[in-house]
């Protein structure tokens, strides 16, 4: 009997000294998140900062009932309030209560995202950030939400643009998300029509990193089908550059480089991409054909019949090719070689 009582006086003792340095209001607070009576924690912690404002144990005891009761952005501030008034004490736990909360909402995001739930993944993004606003990978996903979901609701555009500016402000350079957080912003600002800033955000990018270069061309074939061919070919060009630096040249970069030079009759250019495209795959049918129309769309007549006969001589069945040449011997008057081109395409089309 002695020795449960002796027990029973240590456990008091060691209660004692928990809450010795503690207001009466903290102490219930702390009881109160025990019992999982957070709505009646948060009133006893908010009285004793009312009595003591500096008091971390309160501030801490709040944030832990806000977590409870999905009030995220206010556990971060009250965590963090604890950490600054007593970082011996507090900073390790309150750290760790804020990465919890995040790490609850982000997995939370993740999972209704992969469900294509965007409009729900949205809102546990809002959560994640609100958790802790200092994570760039919330913020990240939160954009990347706001933009799927904007494809049904146009009224997300604008907070997906809101949260792209928060990003540019936030990121830098030793982020692991750098690279993402600028290739998101920038596709939002073109969206919003801001392209020559988002041009300055892309190359950067591809400064930084050449090895972005996908991220350009994906942005570039986003802009071509929209029949945007001439701020597609500055972001192709981009590209171009960054697979130069990297030792990756591609045929299908040069060949829709040229298709956007050609299609804003910029034909000197479109000649030199197609000319790059050939270089790689030389026996190509179609980069070959849209290098002779651009000969003659061009008026560069003589480089047109070299590049007919050439077409010809590879591609004898394709009745284009003939079309071309015959016309292009038209433009520099010589009529004969322009009716011998002709009757081959005849011949070929069955006329």
């Amino acid at each position: 009997m002695r020795k449960n009582f002796v027990v029973l006086l240590v456990l008091v003792a060691a209660l004692s000294a928990i809450f010795a340095c503690k207001s009466v209001e903290t102490t219930s607070a702390m009881l109160h998140n025990d019992h999982g009576q957070f709505d009646l924690a948060i009133e006893q912690a908010q009285a004793a900062l009312a009595k003591n404002p500096n008091d971390a144990e309160a501030h801490f005891q709040l944030g832990v009932a806000y977590s409870n009761t999905k009030k995220m952005r206010e556990a971060y501030d009250e965590f963090t309030a604890a950490a600054q008034l007593d970082p011996k004490g507090k900073l390790e736990d309150a750290e760790n209560n804020i990465r919890s909360n995040w790490a609850r909402h982000f997995n939370n995001g993740v999972a209704e995202y992969q469900s294509d739930n965007f409009a729900g993944a949205s809102v546990e993004f809002e959560e994640t950030v609100a958790s802790d606003p200092r994570q760039i990978k919330g913020w990240l996903n939160l954009a990347k939400a706001y933009s799927r979901v904007s494809e049904e609701d146009s009224t997300y555009l604008e907070k997906a643009f809101s949260v792209a500016d928060t990003l540019l402000a936030k990121v830098t350079k030793e982020d692991d998300e750098y690279g993402d957080v600028l290739a998101l912003s920038g596709r939002l600002l073109i969206v919003r029509g801001d392209k020559e800033e988002a041009f300055g955000i892309f190359e950067k990018l591809i400064i930084d990193d050449p090895a972005n270069f996908d991220i350009l061309e994906g942005v570039g074939g986003d802009l071509m089908g929209e029949g945007d061919f001439a701020n597609a070919a500055l972001f192709l060009e981009l590209a171009t550059d960054g697979r130069l630096k990297t030792d990756s040249e591609d045929f299908d970069l040069y060949y829709n480089l040229g298709v956007c030079y050609n299609k804003t009759e910029n034909y000197l250019k479109s000649v030199e991409a197609y000319q790059n495209a050939i270089m790689m795959k030389g026996d190509d049918k179609s980069v070959n054909y849209a290098l002779l129309l651009t000969y003659y769309e061009g008026e560069l007549y003589d480089e047109a019949i070299m590049q007919g006969q050439n077409y010809t001589d590879m591609f004898p069945a394709d009745p284009r090719g003939w079309q071309v040449l015959s016309l292009s011997f038209n433009k520099k008057g010589m009529k004969i070689m322009a009716e011998e081109a002709f009757k081959k395409y005849q011949e070929v089309t069955g006329q």
